[in-house]
């Protein structure tokens, strides 16, 4: 089931962009981990991505991003900090399971449903990853407009 009228709102958000191959996400991630480490920043959470790029050649064009307790972080040539992260007007799939095998059918789903409701894409597709020891989800979602 889709929802609709979902919204991302974090405050104080640390990212980074990066572009590499797709199964090098766990790499990715561990750096972004890192650099939060190197500039003493406490991890509030979660971690979500936008992805920019329709990775057609198995890699990923991507920004992930990390909530954190500081108001103001370290200068820093690799992280970019926002006082507030938000976007709305989303759809919103949340799926279980293997991530690499469902994100395709998640994303047709979104789309299809936008082609079914008129709706245009007005963002990067993001990733937010939730959950808990127990279970593991990721809620995947895309801000939409109307024209009419």
């Amino acid at each position: 089931m889709i929802a609709e009228d979902q919204s991302i709102a974090y405050s104080n958000v640390v990212s980074k962009e990066y572009f590499f191959h797709y199964s090098e996400m766990e790499n990715v991630i561990k750096d972004l981990l890192s650099e939060i480490a190197k500039a003493h920043l406490t991890i509030k959470g979660p971690m979500f991505y936008a992805l920019k790029n329709i990775p057609k050649d198995e890699n990923m064009y991507i920004e992930l991003f990390m909530p954190v307790h500081e108001d103001k972080i370290p200068s820093s040539e690799s992280l970019t900090f926002r006082s507030y992260y938000y976007v709305d007007e989303m759809l919103m799939k949340r799926f279980t399971g293997n991530y690499e095998n469902l994100t395709e059918f998640v994303y047709a789903e979104l789309f299809q449903y936008m082609v079914d409701n008129n709706l245009n894409l007005a963002s990067p597709i993001y990733h937010i990853f939730g959950g808990d020891e127990s279970i593991q989800y990721v809620d995947v979602k895309i801000s939409v407009f109307s024209e009419e």
